[in-house]
């Protein structure tokens, strides 16, 4: 199949994948807007998570700052945000979720996007990339960020080249406080208090995000 082929795929389907996905990442979590955590095994006993202790965060925005420096985040990309909400503020660190059901996956006319089967982590290939941004509008999390400069999309890749080196992901790394932390799903989903998603965010059993949240 040629590559223009490939792009014929309907923009209407991926804008209706957007609309029921509606109710997306916009604002910050205040108290008592969270859901029970999602009992559900990850289906891949080594998929990598992210956990975020609210009750350490101090918003020091430090783990985004680290993100950009390490990954070098193309013009008009944010691949790791800090959202506030509240009086007082109550953060919430969130990039992409590497989950287990990846619509920006599902929906890319050229497979840019592969899920690594060791620890489930979702790769971007930026040369294969067209800039078409149909995952930018199917993802609910909007972790695929769209550069104008470049005309493709970048994200969040758990900075996988560092983790196979042995290192930690940068965000995890400067963070003062420990509040962004991450490890395996199954382990991070059994630590006391976490859980699965905040209500403003999507169902998890849409995409079933590798995320889990310690409430203030």
């Amino acid at each position: 199949m040629s590559k223009s082929e490939k792009l014929s795929i309907s923009r209407r389907r991926v804008l209706q994948m957007g609309a029921v996905f509606a109710g997306a990442l916009a604002v910050g979590v205040a108290p008592g807007q969270l859901a029970e955590a999602d009992s559900n095994t990850p289906k891949n006993p080594n998929q990598l998570g992210f956990l975020h202790d609210q009750q350490k965060c101090i918003g020091c925005r430090k783990c985004s700052t680290a993100c950009k420096a390490t990954n070098k985040w193309e013009e008009g990309a944010k691949w790791r945000r800090v959202i506030a909400s509240g009086r007082p503020e109550v953060f919430l660190s969130i990039s992409c979720n590497h989950c287990e059901k990846p619509v920006c996956a599902s929906v890319c006319p050229v497979k840019a996007y592969k899920k690594r089967d060791k620890d489930g982590i979702v790769i971007h290939d930026k040369d294969i990339c067209v800039g078409c941004k149909y995952c930018l509008y199917a993802c609910p999390y909007h972790a695929p960020q769209y550069s104008e400069d470049t005309g493709r999309i970048s994200k969040c890749h758990f900075c996988y080249e560092r983790q196979d080196k042995g290192l930690l992901p940068a965000c995890v790394e400067v963070c003062p406080t420990g509040a962004l932390t991450f490890g395996r799903l199954a382990d991070l989903q059994k630590t006391e208090g976490a859980l699965a998603q905040a209500q403003w965010l999507p169902a998890p059993e849409i995409t079933k995000p590798s995320l889990v949240v310690i409430p203030k």
